[in-house]
This record gives structure tokens, C-alpha cells and sequence, in this order.
């Protein structure tokens, strides 16, 4: 995933006011918090992607390639 303007890093999130402030009145742990923003990064890194599952899909079916390619 590219990152955008929009977009924090985790180091960021963790040094935000507004985030900490929010964290504050939940009662959210930093360490918590951290751990939960690893951990979804994580999972979005190993996702597959759109296009690879396409590649994938018609690479081993060949009926699903386009009958002009």
C-alpha cells in the first residue's frame, strides 16, 4: 500500500495529541494501542493483492483468460 499525505505511520498515530486524548477517555494503553496497529499492518502486508489474485487466477485457468488475448 502506498502511503499518502493523509496517511500516519504507526510512529506518528502513537505521537498524535488527539489520538492520545481519545486513547485517554477509552482507557486505551499506548502499548495497547501499538500492539493493535502492529498487528493490523501485519495482516495487511501479507494480503494479497487485487491484481495478484487476478494473475494467480487466470495463470491456472485458462478459461478465465480473455478470448481476444
Amino acid at each position: 500500500m502506498r502511503k499518502t499525505r493523509d496517511d500516519l505511520t504507526i510512529a506518528e498515530a502513537l505521537r498524535d495529541p488527539l489520538i492520545a486524548m481519545v486513547m485517554r477517555a477509552d482507557g486505551v494503553k499506548l502499548d495497547d494501542f501499538k500492539q493493535l496497529l502492529e498487528t493490523a499492518a501485519g495482516k495487511r502486508e501479507h494480503r494479497a493483492s487485487p491484481v495478484s489474485k487476478f494473475l494467480n487466477a487466470i495463470s491456472t485457468n485458462p478459461a478465465a483468460t480473455c478470448s481476444y488475448c
